[in-house]
């Protein structure tokens, strides 16, 4: 995944986040599910919702946030959950192409 893509909620609104420590829920209203996501999610989805941010920043983000083993990938971690959370419709990627 390029580190250059933007994350963004979906932009009908229908997701609602609600947060608490490194915990959030999200609502989809179209599809009537609720979702409790914790640790990194959290802290994904806490950046989205103020305002849409590239993969990159994303992690940047992560690094700032969280302490890690060394031997421990955070960029695969943060592409599986940024693919999870698409297939699920509770976040919208679109590759940012320079025009």
């Amino acid at each position: 995944m390029s580190g250059a893509c933007i994350i963004t909620l979906p932009k009908n609104r229908l997701i609602c986040c609600r947060f608490w420590d490194n915990e959030c829920v999200l609502y989809n209203q179209l599809t009537g599910e609720t979702h409790l996501i914790d640790d990194m999610g959290t802290e994904i989805f806490r950046l989205i919702s103020e305002k849409t941010a590239t993969r990159t920043q994303l992690l940047q983000s992560l690094h700032s946030v969280f302490e890690w083993d060394i031997d421990f990938d955070v960029e695969e971690v943060l592409d599986n959950l940024i693919l999870q959370y698409q297939k699920l419709g509770l976040i919208v990627v679109t590759e940012n192409t320079p025009a």
